[in-house]
């Protein structure tokens, strides 16, 4: 049997913890009944796993969501400012539409800007950059003291060049930015995807120092205990590419739930019904992993461009359709913390192409594979151990014809050789 995995959820009250080892979760409680934080839980779950098998555990999977997601919608939270600069090809008239529709991202933008530029779906440029307009806008910032910046382009899914350009610009300004730029996590949506990116550059320094303890914490402990982090899509990545990419860790929660669910009744398929504030609401796992979406966040009021767990009202007397309907028979934390310890690494893309034939689009399947591939092999994953656990190509409406929108989502097994450690 393969050595346990140690599953944390980080919540705003207390930690919790459970090992899993095959078909048995334990759940885990601190050293000290007075040690409720993450320090006390996570000595406690390395030493239960000692107790499981010799060799002990090989890593602790963290889910940070809750705490994230407690911060952003905490009006007091110790949250950096975060200076909004968007290149479109002409500004908003109106300061309604120049603002987030959600107020929990719109109270962490301290200020916005507009540089000139821009470009379309399929990266035909909207207007040439306004490179006199981008020098003052970063003299500016650099007076203001903000050091958060979340860059959005239009059209920088396709083409990134004037998006690059501006975040260099603004980095050679102000030494030692953080710079969040949209073109990173792919998506549609010029709302959603400033929403990502504030969102990523407000909470770098909370997960930065979420990591960091965990990251202490098993530094003091006896044997080689890698830390790994929950993905919003319920798998995992590595510590230092979420201290980059911190929103990628958001939303991991309900993911998590899922498949710890679906693990703990045996089964890889499956309906799971969940608890939400007193109301029924369904999620489904496919092959071990929860199916995900890009939705919009409730408890944000906008959606974002990273996918989390397609979750939704279960009516009375509904059915699984072609999979068994369970309902979560234990404590939601603890199925958090399972579906932590059994989570895989994997990677998400989704991205806009113009195809002129069957032989193109084929070309640009297999590039968009191999390049998801990469991102999961450094998210952690074995050698030889990825496969393509999804992937979705349709037309873009009311778009040139030939526009498709292409998704693809690739899972593989833990590294746990000594060369992945």
């Amino acid at each position: 049997m393969s050595a346990p995995t140690i599953g944390v959820s980080l919540r705003p009250e207390r930690a919790y913890a459970a090992v899993v080892h095959g078909a048995t979760a334990v759940p885990v409680e601190p050293v000290a009944p007075a040690r409720n934080d993450a320090d006390g839980v996570i000595a406690a779950a390395v030493a239960e796993a000692r107790r499981a098998a010799p060799q002990g555990a090989d890593a602790v999977t963290v889910d940070i969501a809750p705490v994230l997601l407690d911060a952003l919608l905490r009006p007091d939270s110790e949250i950096p400012p975060v200076a909004v600069v968007r290149v479109v090809p002409r500004a908003a008239t109106d300061p309604v539409l120049a603002q987030s529709p959600a107020a929990a991202v719109e109270r962490r933008v301290a200020g916005r800007w507009t540089v000139g530029g821009g470009h379309d779906l399929l990266g035909n440029e909207l207007r040439p950059l306004d490179r006199p307009g981008l020098a003052r806008i970063a003299a500016e910032l650099a007076a203001t003291g903000i050091r958060h910046v979340a860059v959005v382009a239009a059209g920088s899914q396709a083409r990134p060049a004037h998006e690059r350009e501006v975040a260099d610009a603004i980095q050679a300004a102000v030494p030692g930015a953080r710079i969040s730029v949209a073109s990173d996590y792919g998506g549609q949506g010029l709302t959603a995807r400033e929403a990502t990116v504030v969102l990523d550059c407000a909470l770098t320094p909370l997960a930065e120092r979420l990591l960091d303890r965990c990251e202490r914490t098993l530094a003091r402990l006896p044997g080689d205990v890698r830390l790994r982090v929950a993905r919003g899509d319920g798998g995992y990545s590595t510590p230092s590419r979420i201290r980059v990419t911190p929103v990628m860790a958001f939303g991991a929660t309900d993911a998590l739930e899922l498949c710890g669910a679906a693990h703990l009744a045996g089964l890889d398929d499956c309906r799971v019904l969940l608890d939400r504030d007193g109301s029924p609401a369904a999620g489904e796992v496919r092959h071990r992993l929860a199916v995900v979406r890009l939705a919009e966040q409730p408890q944000l009021g906008t959606e974002l461009v990273v996918p989390t767990a397609a979750l939704t009202p279960e009516p009375p007397g509904s059915r699984g359709g072609d999979v068994p309907v369970i309902r979560a028979p234990h404590d939601q934390r603890l199925l958090a913390c399972v579906g932590a310890a059994i989570a895989r690494p994997a990677s998400w893309l989704d991205e806009v192409a113009f195809i002129e034939s069957a032989d193109e689009l084929e070309r640009v399947r297999r590039d968009a594979e191999e390049r998801a591939t990469a991102m999961v092999m450094a998210n952690g994953a074995a050698p030889g151990t990825t496969h393509i656990a999804e992937i979705s190509t349709v037309a873009v409406p009311y778009s040139p014809s030939g526009t498709v929108r292409i998704r693809v989502r690739v899972a593989g097994a833990p590294d746990d050789t000594p060369a992945g450690r």
